[in-house]
């Protein structure tokens, strides 16, 4: 084998290992929201708190609705790809705790948003609101 090919496989895989490790890197939540971000991020988080806080049924959906805005704002700042909420969602799926039930708190927003009968429960806004909080830290901005 001759000497140029040689370097050319020694470069070729240095590159592939860099990539992975790029790759892994990213998977595993290590790009990180900016000191900013994470100050406006807990800005809004505490007026998510203050809707719940005053109850009522008209509070329990701005509460859900702005909460579901943040973790997407979040996920856009991290530089999540997708063009939808829902596909940033799958795109990050390994940085959650409970991917699941951020997914369901999600889907609770939508029903808020496009039914317009859709009641909320005290237990369920609080239960949901507590899933968002915990993608937030997830992510890194709570």
């Amino acid at each position: 084998m001759s000497l140029t090919l040689l370097i050319a496989l020694a470069v070729l895989l240095l590159v592939l290992v860099a990539g992975v490790a790029v790759l892994l890197r990213y998977r595993r939540g290590a790009v990180q929201l900016n000191a900013t971000d994470r100050s406006l991020v807990q800005s809004r988080w505490q007026t998510i708190e203050n809707h719940v806080a005053k109850g009522g049924a008209t509070h329990f959906r701005q509460a859900i609705i702005e909460a579901d805005k943040l973790v997407d704002y979040a996920l856009k700042q991290l530089g999540v790809r997708g063009d939808t909420m829902g596909e940033r969602l799958r795109h990050s799926e390994a940085r959650y705790s409970d991917y699941q039930g951020l997914w369901q708190a999600h889907k609770l927003r939508n029903r808020i948003v496009h039914e317009f009968d859709r009641e909320i429960l005290s237990f369920e806004a609080k239960q949901n609101i507590a899933r968002f909080r915990m993608a937030l830290t997830d992510l890194g901005a709570l």
